[in-house]
């Protein structure tokens, strides 16, 4: 056996919950072995709570190839079918190469951190406190 396993597990994705608000740290290389990973998880915690919005952190992504891509548009797609807001943060600036290369990057909604998102996916957070 080689070391190739040991790439999936450089890949990591921490979900908690924020408000009424699901935050998904990302962190590691997002590619084709770990794209399903980053989709399933999300796609669990939106069925618990499919009304809540999501901000995804990216800020720990060191490597994001097409199947990665494909993973944030399945989940956009979804955030749009169920009416609940995405937005993207820390968005590393190879990632925003990518989605801006390929005509994405206008679809998402990005903001520069996780705080910064937080307040875009509900405008209410923070006016409370």
């Amino acid at each position: 056996m080689t070391g190739q396993s040991g790439s999936a597990r450089r890949f990591t994705v921490s979900i908690g919950l924020h408000g009424s608000l699901i935050v998904a740290h990302a962190s590691g290389d997002l590619d084709y072995r770990c794209a399903d990973l980053l989709h399933r998880q999300v796609a669990d915690a939106w069925q618990v709570a499919p009304s809540v919005g999501l901000v995804l952190d990216l800020g720990g992504l060191t490597f994001c190839d097409s199947m990665g891509v494909g993973a944030l548009v399945l989940l956009l797609k979804q955030s749009r079918a169920q009416r609940s807001p995405l937005v993207l943060s820390s968005v590393p600036a190879r990632v925003e190469r990518i989605l801006s290369i390929s005509g994405l990057l206008e679809s998402f909604h990005v903001e520069p951190s996780v705080e910064a998102a937080i307040q875009a996916a509900d405008p209410r957070h923070g006016s409370d406190g």
